[in-house]
């Protein structure tokens, strides 16, 4: 399967239940390209996976998720395209992650009890993009998420609802999505974690 093919089953995973545009802009965002309109490719991508039982669409919106033969094949392509020292580097970033993530969702917490300012969230932001340089530096894929968490604080400012409103790409949101990006692209689980 080719790169576009392993992003467009990513965006699957990542934003499960997305329409086709959500989609399509979810591997936009992971591609990192030369800014080629990818949607006729995704789209082409996307109707095979759920012609052959890959993803699932419902509704008529057609929102996507991915079968069980769909994760299978997401989880056997990303073990694939991560591995050896680039695996350990992504391993180790993730283990930078984990400490920052803990105090990530505390915050959350805190900014909903009215208990955390603004502040607190670029200063985590500040803390994470080293770790996505280095993960970026692996794979291009992961390029797009500390400018998505900029332009979400940038947001915040003038509305709160960008620190954790699930239908925005809020920081909250972009922050779950990268959290769940290393957790596919490690072969890990939630539960797994200390």
């Amino acid at each position: 399967m080719s790169d576009l093919g392993l992003l467009t089953m990513l965006a699957v995973r990542l934003r499960s239940r997305g329409t086709a545009a959500v989609i399509v802009e979810t591997v936009v965002e992971l591609h990192a390209g030369d800014g080629t309109d990818l949607s006729a490719h995704v789209d082409r991508i996307l109707a095979a996976a759920v012609d052959d039982g890959r993803v699932r669409r419902r509704g008529e919106e057609g929102r996507h998720s991915l079968t069980p033969a769909g994760e299978a094949e997401l989880n056997a392509l990303l073990a694939a395209d991560l591995v050896g020292p680039d695996r350990a580097d992504a391993a180790t970033a993730y283990e930078a992650f984990l400490p920052i993530n803990r105090r990530f969702l505390a915050s959350v917490v805190g900014w909903q009890d009215g208990l955390v300012e603004l502040e607190t969230f670029l200063a985590l932001i500040d803390e994470v993009v080293p770790i996505l340089d280095s993960l970026t530096g692996l794979r291009a894929r992961f390029g797009g998420y500390a400018p998505r968490l900029v332009g979400a604080v940038s947001e915040a400012v003038d509305d709160p609802a960008w620190v954790d409103a699930p239908g925005l790409d809020s920081i909250h949101t972009v922050w779950f999505e990268l959290h769940e990006h290393l957790l596919a692209s490690l072969g890990r689980a939630r539960v797994d974690e200390r």
